[in-house]
């Protein structure tokens, strides 16, 4: 394969493959780790351009792998729904790509609301996992934290429309920085999500002041309570050690 990936450690718990088709994004989500990972600084990092020659790559690799039913994520390393994505259609010509060799997609994107602008009769074509990350309810905290990226308000109205729209919805609520705003975007979303993957944050010091113990026993009560299908994932799972010895660490 060539742009189409198997990803490694705690992202191949989101997806057994991904595809990254912009290069940089202009979220600016402080938390974010990708930057460092790919040697850039935040600023450059916030210059987005669609990756060159991605899609005669894809085209290539997606070739290859006709009717694999390993879902493909879009996407680790950007956002497959920038304003960019307006005037390229990068994402709807991939779409259009995997989904023409019968592959199935796995979205995640902080615009899902610009997703379903533009593609809806594509996400609705049933081989498409309508993703979105959301972590608070409290829109002044996700400025603080995704300062460019779209509201929680309409992040939630776009996946409650996609839940009625017949789509297979699913959130990472992942890192969790506030546990309290993370359960209650469970209790908000409880009837629109068919999946939840929740993970912890990593990567900064002042997440090590975190009840993480606490918190995944009460996220694990609230899930159960609403019948929730949901992954937990494996860094915040051994973090909460003794407190869900017993429990099951995923139901999908």
């Amino acid at each position: 394969m060539n742009v189409i990936y198997e990803p490694r450690g705690a992202a191949r718990e989101y997806s057994p493959l991904a595809v990254n088709l912009y290069s940089g994004c202009s979220h600016g989500c402080t938390y974010c780790y990708v930057p460092g990972c790919l040697r850039r600084t935040r600023q450059e990092f916030a210059e987005v351009s669609p990756r060159a020659g991605v899609l005669r790559a894809l085209e290539k690799d997606a070739r290859g792998l006709s009717g694999d039913e390993r879902p493909i994520l879009l996407s680790f390393t950007s956002d497959p729904y920038q304003e960019l994505e307006r005037s390229e259609r990068l994402t709807r010509r991939a779409l259009d790509i995997m989904l023409g060799y019968q592959l199935r997609v796995r979205l995640l994107t902080k615009n899902p609301a610009l997703a379903l602008e533009l593609d809806a009769d594509l996400l609705g074509a049933g081989k498409v996992e309508f993703g979105t990350t959301i972590l608070f309810v409290d829109d002044a905290k996700r400025a603080l934290w995704e300062p460019f990226a779209p509201t929680t308000e309409s992040r939630m109205k776009a996946l409650e429309a996609a839940h009625e729209m017949g789509l297979k919805t699913w959130v990472s609520l992942e890192p969790v920085i506030d546990p309290a705003e993370a359960l209650c975007v469970i209790e908000r979303l409880a009837n629109s999500v068919d999946v939840w993957k929740v993970g912890r944050w990593n990567h900064d010091a002042r997440a090590n002041a975190i009840d993480w113990a606490s918190f995944t026993e009460a996220a694990l009560e609230l899930l159960t309570k609403v019948g929730a299908r949901y992954y937990i994932k494996d860094e915040l799972w051994r973090s909460a050690g003794a407190a869900v010895a017993g429990r099951a660490k995923s139901v999908l």
